[in-house]
């Protein structure tokens, strides 16, 4: 819980800084490569400690499986869920206009 915490708190603390123009345009403009090096850090952290990881490494097709799985139910709720949306807005945006005249 106290990871979470200050993961917000430092998020936060990015955000409170852009509001109040607090960050240096010499560091808004390499923004996108600060980003990408924070993020390749990131995933060499990541592969390296599943790589040291014999548990994972062992039950990798089943984490696999159940990724694409989630994968897919994620994706498909989505569009299943915003077309339900679509629908019920067009649906009721014609039958607003009916009313009207």
């Amino acid at each position: 819980m106290g990871q979470i915490l200050f993961y917000v708190v430092i998020m936060s603390l990015g955000a409170f800084l852009a509001k109040k123009k607090l960050i240096p345009q010499a560091v808004k403009k390499r923004l996108g490569t600060l980003q990408s090096i924070s993020l390749f850090i990131l995933l060499g952290t990541m592969g390296y400690k599943i790589g040291v990881d014999d548990s994972i490494l062992l039950n990798f097709k089943i984490i696999g499986k159940q990724s694409v799985i989630f994968a897919l139910c994620t994706a498909g709720g989505s569009v299943l869920f915003t077309y339900i949306c679509f629908m019920g807005i067009k649906f009721f945006s014609s039958k607003n206009k009916k009313e009207v005249r």
